[in-house]
């Protein structure tokens, strides 16, 4: 009698340990139960405190096992978004490194005043921070749900929930201050013309902007007068232009060795706005990308429909498998 109590306590002490497989479940179980198999009381109101369970939900918690279908699920999906954010990761390491600016883009971070600003204006750090995030998401999931680890799973879980809280508070306050958010995206486009030159990827991202969307400047072409090459009192040959991106098809058309005509753009801030407008775009790119951005509503807000609905979906799973086993656990 003493040895068996010892050894039910011995047991009892073991239920702190988390049991990292099926095999595990099975076997503690079977070391808890006494020997006529009849669950304790103590054990019976805890099974009692979940959940019903289902039938078949009860005899996977009795064999120690959890839905395979959806442990699985969870492994699979979140290795495919471990590998997409790794690889956005490493991109973003990459193009920091190669633009020597790694140790300024931490230092802009940890300055509370220009976190923001240096968010939004380097693309290269939005690339690491959005790669990190689901780099560790997903690999939190991934070693979660084949682990069968609560610890994981529930931060998993907790962390999409903070995300979703996010992403919905966001929506609002753009909703509420549009205006100011025009007002502060315009601002941005400013301080990508003054940084063009120095910031490849700056430089890239705006060029594409005016040439998509047809614009020049912020306000307007004149705006490139705040880039110190381009300003008119530049000694540069630059000086009172502005990028081949904000000239029209015709001006910046290939010659026959199919090259670009970068200089399509020279002298034409000094231009009058009826002769500049034979040559490049005159308007501004602020009013352009709000204009965009209304007339593409229902595209943008598919795609947050389509990743809240996949946040949802991921969350679900993941408190169901973790139910299982705390139901698991309550059958010890």
């Amino acid at each position: 009698m003493h040895r068996r109590r010892a050894t039910q306590s011995e047991n009892r002490g073991s239920f702190l340990d988390t049991p990292t497989s099926t095999s595990q479940y099975q076997l503690r179980r079977k070391e808890y139960l006494p020997e006529d198999g009849i669950m304790p009381m103590e054990r019976r109101s805890r099974v009692k405190s979940l959940e019903s369970p289902s039938p078949r939900r009860r005899r996977l918690a009795e064999d120690g096992q959890v839905n395979l279908c959806v442990k699985y699920t969870i492994f699979s999906v979140n290795v495919v978004f471990w590998i997409i954010g790794g690889t956005v990761l490493a991109i973003g390491i990459w193009g920091m490194v190669e633009k020597r600016n790694l140790s300024s883009g931490v230092a802009r971070l940890t300055n509370v005043d220009n976190t923001v600003l240096a968010v939004v204006m380097d693309p290269m750090l939005i690339f690491v921070v959005v790669g990190l995030l689901i780099f560790l998401l997903s690999f939190c999931a991934c070693l979660g749900s084949l682990r069968e680890n609560t610890c994981l799973l529930s931060f998993f879980s907790y962390s999409l929930v903070f995300i979703f809280v996010v992403e919905i508070a966001g929506g609002v306050l753009v909703y509420i201050y549009k205006d100011s958010i025009e007002q502060a995206l315009g601002k941005g486009f400013r301080t990508a013309i003054v940084r063009y030159i120095e910031d490849s990827d700056l430089q890239f991202i705006v060029d594409e902007i005016q040439m998509g969307l047809k614009c020049c400047g912020s306000q307007t072409y004149t705006d490139w007068n705040d880039n110190r090459y381009f300003n008119c009192s530049s000694p540069s040959a630059r000086a009172c232009g502005v990028p081949h991106s904000c000239c029209l098809p015709a001006s910046a058309s290939y010659t026959q060795e199919q090259v670009l005509n970068t200089q399509c753009g020279f002298n034409a801030i000094s231009m009058k706005l009826d002769e500049a407008r034979d040559r490049i775009y005159v308007r501004g790119c602020q009013r352009s990308i709000v204009e965009w951005i209304n007339n593409n509503m229902y595209l943008i807000g598919g795609v947050f429909v389509g990743a809240v609905i996949l946040q949802i979906m991921a969350l679900c799973f993941a408190r169901k498998m973790i139910n299982d086993i705390e139901l698991i656990k309550a059958y010890w």
